[in-house]
């Protein structure tokens, strides 16, 4: 699944997310304490990579979160699927595709979708196998393209499968399991709610959406002498302009008056 880095993220038209986020981010404060970092246990196969020079535990700590909703990006043809940390402070957007979106916004609305999808299905066989999940995890961002695993449990056994954000967040919805990122993604991804607040304010518009949108169409300045658009027109005295030699003076109209039939 890929994913806008985070200039990309700013200036591309996605004016109906940011007016999601902001929706999101002015909820009333809770009372849960500000997200918590916790140490991610050690996992073969690396899934999370810290970058040459990066903060080494940027891979080992753990923030949880939470789906608020999922914002459906006409412009950019695309669906945002808007998770926050516990405290709202901190919006993480995972961009999915419309089969996904739908799958959980049905999960959000606690509703059944006319017919059986392709996450109902995954959840069926977890169920079946009686098997239960317990985590979902996005652990890396890499190439823009997020990746993430789930955790089961059936009966003493424990399994981890690989999984794409956008398939694991429906079925973490399905099973109520808890939801957490490494921090170095929320760092590579997570928008605050002061840069979200920044823009809302007069800042640069997304999209050109705003005010002062980065796509505003330049003002078109008119040739030297002519008036700008809105502007009166210049008064001249026609009857002062010098004239070549054979045109006919300015004034009246010129022409026969003979009715044209068009």
């Amino acid at each position: 699944m890929r994913t806008p880095n985070r200039a990309t993220f700013f200036f591309a038209p996605l004016s109906a997310l940011l007016l999601a986020l902001g929706g999101v981010l002015m909820l009333p404060a809770f009372s849960a304490p500000g997200a918590v970092a916790a140490p991610l246990p050690d996992a073969s196969g690396q899934p999370c990579i810290t970058e040459h020079g990066g903060d080494p535990k940027a891979c080992n700590e753990l923030v949880e979160l939470e789906v608020q909703d999922v914002v459906p990006l006409v412009e950019a043809q695309t669906h945002a699927v808007v998770l926050t940390t516990k405290d709202k402070q901190v919006v993480l957007p995972v961009f999915v595709d419309e089969a996904s979106a739908v799958s959980i916004a049905f999960r959000l609305a606690e509703r059944e979708p006319p017919q059986p999808l392709a996450q109902d299905l995954l959840d069926d066989v977890v169920d079946q196998l009686g098997a239960k999940v317990t985590e979902v995890r996005i652990d890396d961002l890499r190439d823009n393209v997020y990746s993430g695993r789930v955790f089961l449990e059936q009966g003493a056994k424990k399994m981890t499968l690989e999984a794409r954000p956008s398939d694991s967040i429906a079925m973490a919805l399905t099973s109520h399991a808890r939801i957490r990122v490494t921090r170095k993604v929320l760092t590579l991804a997570g928008i605050s709610r002061e840069e979200i607040e920044s823009l809302q304010k007069g800042g640069p518009g997304v999209g050109g959406s705003g005010p002062g949108g980065l796509m505003e169409e330049p003002e078109v300045m008119p040739p030297p002498g002519m008036p700008a658009p809105g502007h009166p027109p210049i008064e001249m005295d026609t009857d002062a302009l010098p004239l070549p030699p054979g045109h006919p003076p300015l004034g009246a109209p010129q022409g026969t008056g003979k009715k044209i039939d068009l």
